[in-house]
Formats: structure tokens, C-alpha cells, sequence
């Protein structure tokens, strides 16, 4: 069975998260994985995505997954 790609963009929580819920849904393995580009620039939306990051990682973990982060457009 393929996998299903989960790209969270804005939305780093696993709670409330509809696309992440149907991807779950689906029954078929996961690949939760986030893609940081131009956007993710100032000092202030670095610390706060970086820590974002690190928080969907451990709730991630806790449930048997890893996230994936990449650089580019």
C-alpha cells in the first residue's frame, strides 16, 4: 500500500488538523514531512517555527513517526 504525503505548511499541530486526520483516515502508512522556504525569514518566525518544529516532532514520535524537513521552493 503507498504511503500518503502529509505537508504541514502553517498548521504544526496535530490537533485539529483536517488533512492530517484524513491522511490517517486513509489506513495507509504516513510521511509527515514540512518544507521550510523564503517565507520562514526574521528572527522572530525562526525561533517560533524552530520551536513549532521541535514540538510536532515529539508529539509525532510519541506516536511511532518522524518528521521530515527540508530547504527549498
Amino acid at each position: 500500500m503507498p504511503p500518503v504525503l502529509v505537508w504541514f505548511r502553517r498548521n504544526l499541530r496535530l490537533r485539529d488538523n483536517m488533512p492530517l486526520a484524513a491522511a490517517g483516515a486513509s489506513g495507509r502508512p504516513l510521511i509527515p514531512v514540512y518544507i521550510s522556504d523564503a517565507l520562514d525569514k526574521g528572527g522572530a518566525s525562526r525561533w517560533w517555527l524552530h520551536h513549532s518544529l521541535a514540538s510536532l516532532e515529539e508529539s509525532l514520535a510519541k506516536l511511532g513517526g518522524n518528521l521530515l524537513i527540508r530547504q527549498g521552493d
